[in-house]
């Protein structure tokens, strides 16, 4: 098929995933490139990360910020992370509750974004609800985001539900309801949580555990962790998937997480807040969560969730890559400038 080229480019081919590589990177590449090769054919081209690109003429990136491409060449669409937070675009911090806690900065990205043709945002629930109902807290920034492309979309992360249920089932239940604690930095922060948590009088390495960062790839050290915790948590300020940690409730994990981007599918107790008037809630809930239901009462909550997530097909992948594929036919017969 000959006319202009679709380049791809993501830091990981789309082979790796998933035989090499279970990134988030590797598996959104894997989906993407594939889903547009399936409707363009021979014209869908993947380019390395590290690989200078040129595109030209009427050719189409589909990539995401920061691919250096993208300061100059404005015909693409890109497939972004963001919760629409006003003050991390403004001030590049979680200034809620009395708080200034540095995040990822935002406005970065403003040059990258500015002119390009669509922009496919992923986010969670809690922002999406919010965009929808045009609250303070993410309008502004919504607003300033669809400013800057002719197309903007908000959607849930997808995932590769049967890939990372692998692990889901086969595992005895723990005998003692023990937590995995994200900690590390601004992006994974959950300080507050530990000082609470042994302000409760739980132990660490007895009733929970911290660690910066996890290998889901080694399905043996994935199979350790289901046998010893039942329940992951991260309450980081900056969470805007939460992609790493669905990939943990699909494997068969309880979610505990900060209630600006995991709501508890309507369990408060499942959540962290920073608002000073709720750390009596996020106490109450520690305390049922540990002392009140028990394993099995804990394995019930988590089925619970895990089965309401994967009967939603919003979150599937055909979900995502219908727009995308849509948003990158559109702009081959578009107008749309490649260069500013």
């Amino acid at each position: 098929m000959s006319g202009p080229t679709i380049h791809v480019s993501f830091p990981m081919g789309p082979d790796a995933y998933p035989a090499t590589a279970l990134h988030w990177h590797a598996q959104l590449s894997h989906f993407v490139f594939h889903a547009l090769a399936r409707r363009f054919g021979g014209r869908v081209a993947f380019s390395p990360w590290e690989a200078p690109l040129e595109p030209r003429g009427r050719d189409v990136l589909v990539s995401f910020t920061p691919h250096p491409a993208l300061r100059t060449w404005k015909r693409s669409v890109l497939i972004e992370n963001s919760n629409f937070d006003v003050d991390k675009w403004r001030h590049a911090a979680f200034r809620r509750h009395g708080l200034n806690a540095p995040v990822d900065s935002v406005a970065e990205a403003d040059g990258w974004l500015r002119g390009q043709y669509a922009l496919v945002v992923l986010s969670n629930d809690v922002a999406i609800r919010r965009v929808a109902a045009r609250d303070p807290q993410v309008a502004a920034c919504h607003d300033h985001m669809a400013s800057m492309a002719r197309v903007l979309s908000v959607h849930p992360h997808p995932i590769d539900k049967a890939e990372f249920s692998r692990l889901h089932g086969g595992v005895p239940i723990p005998p003692k309801v023990r937590m995995l604690v994200y900690h590390g930095g601004p992006r994974k922060n959950s300080a507050e949580l530990i000082a609470t948590l042994r302000d409760l009088g739980l132990r660490e390495n007895a009733d929970f555990s911290v660690v910066p960062y996890v290998d889901k790839k080694r399905a043996d050290l994935m199979a350790f962790l289901r046998q010893h915790f039942q329940i992951v948590a991260n309450t980081s300020f900056s969470e805007t998937g939460p992609i790493n940690m669905i990939e943990y409730l699909l494997s068969g994990f309880a979610v505990y997480g900060h209630d600006d981007w995991w709501d508890g599918a309507g369990n408060a107790d499942f959540t962290w807040s920073y608002d000073p008037a709720l750390m009596e809630r996020n106490r109450a809930g520690l305390r049922r969560i540990f002392h009140e239901l028990g394993p099995d009462g804990v394995a019930r909550e988590q089925e619970r969730v895990r089965a309401a997530f994967l009967e939603r097909r919003d979150n599937d992948w055909p979900a995502l890559l219908g727009p995308v594929v849509a948003h990158v036919e559109a702009l081959l017969d578009s107008d749309h400038p490649g260069r500013v």
